[in-house]
């Protein structure tokens, strides 16, 4: 089994958290840790502190949700070492405590999967102090692995039932890269909304229903989706008893996007709709960059889309994961009825200095062992090459470079070269980029686009 280790260092000088007994208890010489898990990569965990298990088969079956009651550690420097349950290491986390008198500090440690496959842990303190009587607090704690300034997300505590939020609303907690501060809110029942900074209608996560009890301190940590781009949530009580379960929230949305691509500039018209709700509908025309739509967000789970080609319904049967990016392919000839392929998307932000590319052959009729990407300068591109017709390359994660560079797809019969775009790019630092190579195996075309 492979070991993925991840090295966290943390030096707290505890004297500055305020500590409160609710739900737990611990003394003035130890600190306490409770582990939650929602990584998808490991269902099952245990945390030990050297050779001592601490907590053990933690994951979605546990009794308090998928987190662990607190565990005692000594003051001083610790090592927290995470197991899979019956089996060999996840990783060391070396964590230096140092307690203070009349002082009793909390930590979660929180075990998650970031993006599709990307296991992930963050530590938590929870040392706020209960807030007075007749109010409860929520934090937010973005934990997105790309939450750097394009990842800075705006969270609307509204009421239960409540529309998405607009520019009239607004938000509680603003532009939240890491942790927010702590804000008051009366004891209720509110729906969550998370957009993207500055924008209501980027919806990232959606929750019904939160529950705020009276001085209850409420953590919900955001984590990317499968796509990349949307959320995930884990909402976490401090020092929670087993009336208050750790719940994971899973995105219930994904987003959609259709790509034209039928012979003799035909159309293609698509209504997504959200939670049944039809969203505005838009026409693609095949043969340009208009080809290419936006992403819609849907409702998760079969996909309620009524594209119209050439004036022509049809009703395919198909499905988005939760918190999932797809671009649907809609080719063919204009005569026969066309082709309908959803492809998975990784819309992630890579490193900085480093930009995310990938090639779609779409090409209809297509002959030939595959199409490759890649410039004149740098050659074919890793992973871009001997693309087939209907499918999409891995995404290539590379250095931004010091210069512009002519992306070209080659691969076509009679050896075209198509520049795609028309002139030099010079990638940004973190962009997301996508070459569609649409037309036929006759007129092929390229559109070039910025995913994020």
């Amino acid at each position: 089994m492979k070991t993925i280790g991840i090295f966290l260092s943390l030096l707290l000088a505890l004297g500055a958290l305020q500590g409160c007994s609710k739900g737990s208890s611990s003394t003035a010489s130890s600190s306490t840790v409770r582990l939650v898990n929602v990584s998808t990569n490991y269902p099952s965990l245990d945390m030990l502190s050297s050779t001592t298990t601490l907590v053990a088969g933690v994951g979605p079956s546990t009794a308090n949700g998928p987190g662990s009651a607190y565990a005692g550690i000594a003051s001083g420097f610790n090592y927290l070492t995470l197991n899979q349950t019956g089996g060999s290491g996840v990783g060391t986390y070396s964590v230096s405590l140092t307690a203070s008198p009349n002082v009793n500090p909390y930590f979660t440690l929180l075990a998650y999967t970031s993006g599709q496959s990307t296991f992930s842990v963050a530590l938590l303190p929870d040392g706020e102090a209960a807030p007075q009587a007749g109010y409860g607090t929520i934090r937010v704690y973005n934990l997105a692995i790309d939450a750097g300034n394009t990842g800075k997300v705006d969270v609307y505590v509204m009421a239960t039932g409540s529309a998405a939020p607009t520019s009239a609303n607004l938000a509680q907690m603003t532009g939240v890269v890491g942790a927010s501060l702590y804000v008051p809110f009366t004891p209720a029942s509110y729906s969550v909304w998370v957009t993207g900074a500055g924008n209501p209608s980027d919806v990232r996560l959606y929750i019904p229903s939160v529950a705020l009890a009276n001085q209850q301190i409420l953590t919900l940590a955001l984590t990317s989706a499968t796509g990349g781009y949307l959320l995930n949530g884990v909402l976490m009580t401090q020092q929670a008893t087993s009336a208050q379960p750790v719940q994971r929230i899973a995105n219930t949305f994904a987003r959609v996007r259709v790509v034209a691509n039928i012979d003799s500039g035909g159309t293609v018209m698509t209504t997504p709709t959200v939670s049944g709700v039809a969203s505005t509908s838009s026409t693609l025309v095949s043969g340009s960059a208009n080809s290419v739509g936006a992403y819609n967000l849907v409702s998760a789970g079969a996909l309620s889309m009524s594209p119209v080609v050439n004036g022509t319904p049809y009703s395919p049967t198909l499905t988005a994961a939760a918190g999932a990016d797809v671009t649907l392919l809609v080719t063919g000839n204009g005569v026969t009825p066309p082709q309908f392929i959803a492809l998975s998307d990784d819309n992630s932000l890579p490193p900085g200095n480093q930009f995310k590319i990938r090639l779609i052959n779409s090409v209809n009729g297509y002959v030939g062992a595959g199409l490759t990407l890649g410039d004149a300068i740098n050659g074919p591109y890793l992973n871009q090459t001997n693309i087939a017709f209907g499918t999409a390359a891995t995404p290539l994660t590379q250095s931004i470079g010091t210069s512009a560079v002519q992306p070209q797809v080659t691969g076509f019969s009679g050896g075209l070269t198509l520049n795609v775009p028309s002139g030099a790019v010079t990638f940004q630092s973190q962009g997301v980029y996508s070459v569609f190579a649409l037309g036929n195996n006759a007129s092929p075309f390229g559109v070039f686009r910025r995913d994020r």
